[in-house]
């Protein structure tokens, strides 16, 4: 009899030990750094297929794993009045997104009624998006938004959020100076090629009007007046040389503007049309 109670005892205890871990997932308590409560890609627009969010959703799992920081997109019809900033902010708040006590991360919300993007920081992402970044992000993804191609600009906002990440935590933020510039036309070169000629030209004319009245020499001896110079002795005597040297400043990457959200929380972040 005292065997089975204790069979009957041990049977409950293993019971409970398997529902405690169960529990804390379906609460949204944090597991490995992230709260895991919902998808990283939510379309409730329903603008991808269920092939294209399964891939979108894969490659954001993988990215936010492998950096320990959250990267998730969620698309929408409609804002309902609010802007942009502040349902990204909501939204990213109530999913409890972000990796670790200070939910790092970053959330792109699209509206496809309103045409509006928007990018929510917070904790680390508001280091790693400075505002150059968010704004060179949107111009990335501008064309394929505004072509309906989601897809495509979900790609773009993995594959830039990755880099920004990275290269913020090796002490330079994206800055002015890391987007590329863009090459000039071929009309341009030519045109400056040709101003420089016309310019030369001009200049070389008038200078050659004013040395009308030279005449060649045959020697320098001839520009000196008689018995206006005697040299008896000369040498050249080096003094002493100066160098001053100042260290380049390190670039730092730009500061990304901060706001509080209804919640009371600090994000970052940045928007615009499409």
């Amino acid at each position: 009899m005292k065997k089975r109670i204790f069979s009957i005892f041990l049977l409950l205890a293993l019971c409970l030990g398997m529902a405690v871990p169960a529990f804390a997932a379906d609460s949204g308590e944090e597991t490995g750094g992230f709260a895991d409560a919902y998808h990283r890609l939510q379309d409730q627009a329903a603008v991808i297929t269920e092939e294209e969010d399964s891939e979108i959703q894969q490659l954001l799992d993988q990215d936010s794993t492998e950096l320990k920081f959250d990267l998730c997109i969620v698309i929408v019809e409609s804002l309902e009045g609010r802007t942009a900033r502040d349902y990204a902010d909501d939204w990213y708040n109530s999913c409890q997104y972000g990796y670790g006590s200070d939910k790092d991360g970053a959330l792109l919300l699209i509206s496809t009624e309103d045409r509006d993007w928007a990018v929510s920081t917070h904790g680390y992402g508001i280091t790693a998006f400075t505002d150059e970044g968010i704004q060179y992000l949107g111009e990335q993804m501008k064309g394929d938004l505004s072509a309906g191609n989601y897809t495509e600009s979900f790609r773009t906002f993995a594959r830039l959020g990755s880099s920004y990440v990275t290269q913020a935590r090796e002490g330079n933020p994206f800055d002015k100076s890391d987007i590329p510039r863009k090459p000039l036309s071929a009309v341009w070169f030519l045109v400056s090629v040709a101003i420089g000629f016309v310019t030369a030209l001009l200049i070389v004319g008038s200078m050659k009007q004013q040395l009308k009245t030279v005449r060649a020499q045959a020697a320098a001896g001839s520009y000196v007046r008689e018995g206006s110079m005697i040299v008896t002795e000369s040498k050249d005597l080096f003094l002493y040389h100066k160098i001053e040297r100042t260290e380049k400043a390190k670039n730092n990457g730009s500061e990304s503007s901060t706001h509080t959200s209804s919640s009371g929380t600090i994000h970052g972040g940045g928007g615009g049309k499409f």
